[in-house]
This record gives structure tokens, sequence and C-alpha cells, in this order.
């Protein structure tokens, strides 16, 4: 377009220096000449027609060059009209930052209309809003980010609104280059995603309320239970069936069921804060499997224990024996008499450490694998489901996780890794 503008300057100036030189020129040559008048004639009209033929020729590259410019004018307005008619945001910027062009979405989103922001750079045209200028100084960061990856980037931006409420971009940066590498352009371009937004934070809440909803249908089945006992006792008792003196344990071992209940669902809902501190976990596995040792003799049922290394984690020694008896306890309830469980405890990485508790056991199914720390899913007849819930809220806090492996009839494998401790800092966990 440039090019075209300086034909146009150059072109006329062109025509008023040579026409005049050519005329007296041509005229000076012919007057020292010693031609005959026929051969003057002659030569008279070929310097008028080339004169002629010359300016034809200025006078096309002219038109052609004005034609091309107004096709090149008409092609710009249509661009501008497409890009104005963009639902997304689009700004065009040169290789020092500068406004070159911004379409009318992104002129109404900014507050711009009216303002002649060409030329400008964010810094400049921050200074014209307070408003937006946190906006347009963080525009600047992530132009820089693109420049400096050398390549289209993808970031997301939220412009605040005067209502109180924002607009989301999915933003594409296009930084374009000179042949000599340096900065030519960048192209901004804004998806606006807030509806999008909108319906993601609606869908998290359907999520969190259909989970509280089966929550509380889990609570309200495993407190009715024994609550239902304890009435028919009560009821029995006041119609003069039964001396409830006699059947004082049952009901207290159903109040303790709820006690345990609730207590369970409290350490879920809000769990207490968890210290941390520098223990041998060998020492806590075999202090567990002391626990069980004469009951599983009792039942003809065996606990190896497999030592492979010692090793020390940042951890509550309380808490983690916790866990350590809910799986201990569910492998030898799994195994039938003369069943064994092994328990390992061996390095997994250069990071973490494992114990495994294998069993061959009843095993689970593949169905029930994917529930296993879901609340109130239990495969026991009386089971609460809230044990590795809970054991699963225990070792995430440990910045560890749990790993569960099963086949029906073979028997079940629960590895759990936990972080050296040279590679966890002591600290209050939540």
């Amino acid at each position: 377009m440039k090019a075209n503008k300086d034909i146009f300057r150059i072109i006329p100036f062109l025509y008023v220096i040579i026409g005049p030189i050519w005329i007296i020129g041509t005229d000076y040559l012919l007057s020292i000449s010693n031609l005959s008048a026929e051969k003057e004639l002659f030569v008279d009209k070929c310097k008028g027609m080339l004169f002629v033929m010359l300016t034809a020729v200025l006078l096309f590259v002219l038109i052609k060059n004005l034609r091309d410019s107004k096709q090149i004018e008409e092609e710009k307005v249509k661009l501008s009209l497409l890009i104005d008619a963009m639902p997304d945001f689009v700004s065009f910027k040169d290789g020092e930052g500068r406004w070159l062009q911004i379409n009318k979405f992104g002129a109404e989103l900014f507050e711009l209309d009216g303002i002649d922001y060409k030329g400008k750079t964010d810094k400049e045209m921050a200074e014209y809003t307070d408003f937006y200028r946190d906006a347009l100084k963080y525009c600047i960061a992530t132009d820089e980010e693109a420049w400096k990856a050398g390549k289209i980037s993808r970031c997301e931006e939220a412009i605040p609104l005067r209502d109180g409420s924002a607009k989301f971009f999915d933003s594409l940066k296009v930084p374009i280059f000179n042949t000599d590498g340096s900065r030519k352009g960048l192209v901004a371009i804004g998806r606006d995603i807030t509806s999008l937004k909108e319906a993601e934070s609606k869908l998290r809440q359907s999520e969190k309320m259909s989970a509280l909803g089966e929550l509380a249908a889990g609570i309200v089945h495993e407190i009715r239970n024994p609550l239902a006992i304890i009435r028919g006792y009560m009821q029995m008792s006041q119609a003069k069936k039964i001396n409830l003196d006699e059947h004082m344990d049952i009901l207290v071992e159903e109040i303790n069921r709820i006690n345990r209940i609730v207590n369970e669902l409290l350490m879920i809902a809000k769990p207490t804060d968890i210290i941390l501190a520098n223990q041998k976990v060998n020492t806590i596995v075999s202090e567990v499997v002391q626990l069980f040792s004469i009951e599983a003799s009792q039942q003809s049922k065996r606990i190896n224990v497999i030592d492979l290394e010692q090793f020390n984690t940042y951890c509550n020694e309380h808490k983690l024996k916790q866990v350590f008896i809910n799986i201990l306890k569910n492998a030898l309830e799994a195994i039938s008499p003369n069943g064994e469980v092994n328990i390992t405890v061996y390095e997994k990485n250069e990071e973490h450490f494992a114990i495994k508790f294998e069993d061959n056991g009843c095993g689970m199914e593949e169905a029930d694998l994917h529930h296993m720390g879901d609340p109130f899913y239990s495969l026991k007849e009386n089971g609460i489901g809230l044990g590795m819930t809970v054991s699963y809220s225990i070792i995430e806090a440990h910045k560890g996780s749990i790993q569960i492996a099963s086949q029906v009839n073979v028997g079940t494998s629960v590895e759990i890794l936990l972080p050296k401790s040279k590679n966890i800092p002591v600290e209050n966990v939540c």
C-alpha cells in the first residue's frame, strides 16, 4: 500500500520533469541538425509519437496502480468489516507493542470508542483508564511470553467489567517475525469463554450437590439401622415383653456403632491438624502386626513381614497406624483358615518407598475396585464403608498414595506409597 502511494507521487513528478526536457532537447537537436525539410518533418512526427507513447505508458502505470490500490483498499475494508463482525477479541500490534488496529468487540470491551489508540503501547493506554490499567499491564507480560516462545502461545485471561463481574478469554498470541528474526507484529485473538466457565461452575456445583445427596443418603441408611434396633428394644421393653437390662450390651454396641460413624464422618468432613514427625515406618508396621498376631494365630492365619530395607518418613504415627490396622484387618477377614498375609516394606523409587499388604483371600471384582474409598461403600455385611475413605484421606495428607489390585479367588494387593524423610518437609498438614 505504501509502495502504491509512492508511485502516485513519483509519476506526476517524472512527467513534469521528462516532458519539458524531451520537448526542449529534441527541438534543440533538430535546430542544429542539417536534415532536409522532409526528414526534419518526419523526425518531428516521430518524437511527437514517442512522447505520446511515453505519456501513455506513464498513464497506464498510474491507472493500473490506482486500480490495484483501490482493490487493496476495498479488500482492507472487507477484512475490517469481517474482523469487526467477529464475536472474539482481535487486535494487531507492531513489533514494538504499539496498537495498530482492534476490532469493534475489543474497542467496546476496553472502552476505546473515540480514543486514538493507534501507535500507543499497552503501557501508554493504561494511563487513559484506571479501571483497565491492571488488565492492560497484564497484556504486556503475556505478549512478552509469546515473543520469547517464538510461536503461538495460549493463555486464559480475565477482563473485569464495571458491574463487578468479569469476562474470561481463551487467548491466542501469534508473533510474526521479519526475515532477519526481528519482531514484526503480534496478532492477539481472544475467544470469549465466559458462558463456558459459568456452565463448568454450575456443573461442579451440581456434582457437589449430587455427592452431598449420596453422602446424606448413606448417613441416613447407616444410622437408621442401629436406631431401628435401639427403638425396637425400647418398644419391647415398654410393652413389658423383655427385660431391657438383659439386652443392654446390644444397645450399647449399637450406640457405639452410631458414634463410630459420626466420628469417621467428622474426620472426613473436617480433619484435624496432623502433626508430622520423623518416624521409623518398619517399627509402626511391626506394632500393628503384633496387635493382630494372637487373633490370627487362633484362626490359623499367618502374617508374614518382609523388611527389605528400613525407612523413615515424616508422619503422624497414630494416623498411619490407623491406616495399617484397617488394611490388615480387611486382609485377615478376606482370607480363610491357613491363609496368609504378606507385608513387604521396600524402595519404590528415589523419592518414595512402599508398604505392600498382599493376601490370598477371596479377592474383589473389577467393578468393586473402582468404588474403593467411596463413602459407605462396603463389601462386608455389617461394614460402615468409611474405613478406606478415611485411609485415603490420611495417606493423601501424608503426601502419599494408595494403589489397589485384586483378582477374584486369587487375592488382593494394597500398596501404600510414602515419601522418604528427605523428600517431605516437617509441617502441619490439615
